[in-house]
């Protein structure tokens, strides 16, 4: 059955606002994650970012009756929804983005972050029936081809791994597997969605997939969270609140409101942002091939977004 957006709610404008919005704290993620790197292993780093999101999240779920009888209601009716969404949207995308951060630099992760819209638009296709729209797909592909021409023009790896031939390919192929992930959370929170609210989405799955996690809550994780200095606390409160919290919320208000290949086709806005950002914050070098692929980037992403004539199916 197609999964149709919903006829009330705010304007589109707005919320595509509030998707560029939400990649200008996105693409500073990758950032706050290289610098907690220097502490932490990748799944350690998923702990840490969501043990307040987990706290965070189970008061939101109990703080109001309807929220509480919502939540009941959706554990009942959509368990295995509920896992997948927390296994891929909080273990699986955030474990593989962080391994390959470990040789791969921030903007390079931030670019591996773009295969998710052709992800998800495949994934859509063929479990929620969405239309393959031309405009859409050619949006994608013009995307993907400057993603391609910014990843054969520069170097991506860090040089930190030295025992390994061809470090940084391995580790840019480890990454692309955190997309992957993001789409199948995507796919199955646009699904839940369709009747259920924006928060209990958000915070249920987070709850779900953060409890495992626990497992990984030794005393030496526990050292090197004492050991943290301001900087630290910093990056973890910017990846634990306004990158997930906030982020997260953002996404899947979206995802209520507009089709899932149409959101997930933001994510082509963090190449560029992570790249001004960076050289406005850190003095990072922008090339001129880096500026060319992000203009053909942002071109696709006008293609997939932009309004369809009268008459023509979106």
């Amino acid at each position: 059955m197609p999964h149709d957006s919903p006829k009330t709610g705010p304007p589109t404008w707005a919320v595509k606002l509030m998707m560029v919005g939400l990649f200008v704290i996105w693409s500073n993620a990758f950032t706050a994650i290289k610098h907690l790197r220097e502490l932490f292993g990748p799944m350690e780093l998923v702990l840490a970012r969501f043990l307040p999101v987990l706290v965070v999240s189970v008061i939101c779920l109990m703080s109001r009756r309807p929220i509480r009888e919502e939540t009941i209601a959706t554990i009942k009716t959509a368990p295995l929804k509920l896992i997948g969404m927390g296994i891929f949207g909080v273990a699986g995308y955030n474990y593989f983005i962080y391994l390959g951060q470990s040789e791969i630099k921030p903007g390079a992760a931030a670019l591996v972050t773009t295969l998710a819209p052709l992800f998800t638009m495949i994934l859509a296709i063929l479990f929620l029936k969405e239309k393959a729209v031309p405009r859409r797909i050619a949006g994608i592909f013009i995307a993907l081809a400057g993603l391609f021409l910014v990843l054969t023009r520069g170097h991506v790896g860090m040089g930190l791994i030295t025992g390994m031939e061809n470090a940084d390919v391995k580790y840019m192929l480890l990454a692309t597997l955190a997309p992957l992930s993001w789409s199948f959370y995507t796919i199955l929170g646009k699904d839940l969605l369709s009747n259920r609210s924006p928060a209990v989405v958000t915070c249920l799955p987070m709850v779900i997939g953060t409890l495992p996690l626990l497992f990984f809550a030794t005393p030496e994780f526990f050292g090197k969270m004492s050991s943290m200095e301001p900087s630290h606390w910093f990056a973890l409160a910017y990846l634990s609140f306004a990158s997930t919290l906030l982020g997260f919320f953002v996404w899947n208000l979206a995802l209520r409101y507009l089709p899932a290949s149409s959101v997930a086709s933001f994510i082509y806005l963090n190449p560029p942002f992570a790249a001004f950002f960076g050289w406005l914050l850190f003095g990072e070098e922008v090339t001129l091939w880096f500026l060319a692929g992000s203009a053909v980037v942002l071109a696709g992403l006008w293609q997939a977004q932009k309004k369809p004539e009268r008459n023509v199916p979106a």
